[in-house]
């Protein structure tokens, strides 16, 4: 699906992504539209690619797209460390959205996983020492 949706990007100019905004929602979609993509996915492939304005399109997407469900598993995989702009977003909204984060899979998943590499860990220690410290500046300051 990410393939398919840079190339339709490149030749074609735009992307399936949930909140990119069709022509008309009563309009058949044409043939050789690709499948929705997974915004993170293609943000990163968007990276690799040089495609900056494509980058810029799943940033929205992911901006407007995290919910407290999903942003523990969008914060803690590996590959948000190397894009510090997505990784303060997620990590404002952790902290803003703490009581209720908690409580998610994702959060449990980011706090006991144990087959990860030791960098993947590493990554996930600073990032729980940034919360908690985050989180202590909040509480005191109400």
């Amino acid at each position: 699906m990410t393939l398919h949706n840079i190339l339709y990007y490149i030749y074609i100019g735009c992307v399936n992504l949930p909140f990119s905004p069709h022509e008309s929602d009563t309009e058949p979609l044409p043939d050789g539209y690709p499948d929705e993509a997974d915004p993170f996915l293609l943000f990163r492939a968007a990276d690799k690619f040089l495609l900056p304005s494509l980058q810029e399109q799943c940033y929205f997407d992911l901006q407007h797209g995290v919910t407290v469900q999903n942003v523990a598993d969008m914060l803690f995989h590996p590959d948000c460390e190397h894009h510090t702009e997505l990784k303060q977003h997620f990590m404002d909204y952790i902290v803003a959205n703490f009581t209720e984060v908690k409580d998610t899979d994702g959060w449990e998943r980011a706090l006991c996983e144990d087959d990860v590499s030791p960098s993947v860990s590493r990554y996930r220690a600073r990032l729980l020492l940034e919360i908690t410290r985050k989180l202590g500046k909040n509480s005191f300051s109400r």
